[in-house]
């Protein structure tokens, strides 16, 4: 079963807790960040619009990091879907951080081998699936969740639904519908 993150941008201030608690929680040295918090911003002024995302290691289904790894040192565990790295294989090339999309492998100074969020399973402080993620753990708005793929997106339609009618309405349809043709350049 795929373990992963739910990350809801609407709710992240930006307090930079989760990169704190990834960092003290993985003893993750001095320089990389496991898990960073990002301002993303488009649009020109006076019509700027913003938003803060945290990032990590999405645990690809299909890891272009470890497709990239030119000695296997990148793998993908079967029973949930974790993409780890063995320290003792990797040779700090950076291939990874150049497949992945995220920028989620980082090498370290210290060691120059590759690092990224592991899902809180650093050897002897193992976190169970049933646990919050330390991120998540810290997060005071709520912002980052983990879980299975299924139970994440399980609980997300329930929050759409819940948005779209509720009890009031059919539960699963829009409340409202907005034709996105002028905006997004589809035909009349």
């Amino acid at each position: 079963m795929q373990h992963g993150f739910y990350f809801a941008a609407e709710l992240c201030v930006k307090c930079h807790a989760c990169e704190i608690a990834c960092k003290t929680w993985n003893e993750v040295e001095v320089g990389p960040r496991w898990r960073e918090v990002v301002k993303v911003e488009s649009g020109e002024f006076p019509d700027v619009q913003a938003m803060n995302v945290s990032m990590a290691c999405m645990h690809c289904g299909d890891a272009p990091c470890q497709t990239a790894c030119p000695v296997s040192a990148i793998s993908k565990r079967g029973e949930d879907g974790i993409v780890l790295v063995d320290p003792s294989v990797c040779i700090g090339c950076g291939f990874c951080a150049w497949a992945c999309p995220f920028n989620a492998p980082q090498l370290t100074a210290m060691a120059g081998k590759m690092e990224k969020c592991n899902f809180c399973q650093t050897p002897g402080s193992e976190r169970p699936h049933d646990m919050p993620r330390a991120c998540e753990e810290v997060c005071p708005t709520g912002a980052i969740k983990s879980g299975s793929l299924a139970e994440l997106a399980q609980q997300n339609r329930k929050k759409v639904a819940g948005k779209l009618g509720g009890s009031q309405g059919m539960q699963g349809f829009p409340g409202v519908v907005v034709d996105g043709a002028d905006r997004f350049g589809g035909n009349k």
